[in-house]
């Protein structure tokens, strides 16, 4: 048995192949959506941290560490 990575139900990865992180396609594709949501937030905070005066650029590079370590801690 092993344990989804995503939603942490645990289901019975198949004998062949690589062994799946996810129990199903939806678990999947939502992690993946989750991870490409982050990135562009990344991205976009630290766009708008290098056009903006203080004290609005600190509160964008907060939001982009934020986001940053939220994408790190996904499994």
């Amino acid at each position: 048995m092993s344990t989804c990575a995503r939603c942490g139900e645990a289901f019975e990865p198949s004998r062949r192949g690589r062994p799946s992180r996810f129990c199903s396609d939806r678990c999947r594709k939502a992690r993946h959506q989750r991870e490409q949501t982050l990135r562009r937030q990344v991205d976009r905070y630290k766009d708008l941290a290098a056009q903006n005066p203080e004290p609005y650029r600190s509160w964008w590079q907060f939001k982009a560490a934020e986001a940053q370590a939220e994408l790190s801690q996904l499994p």
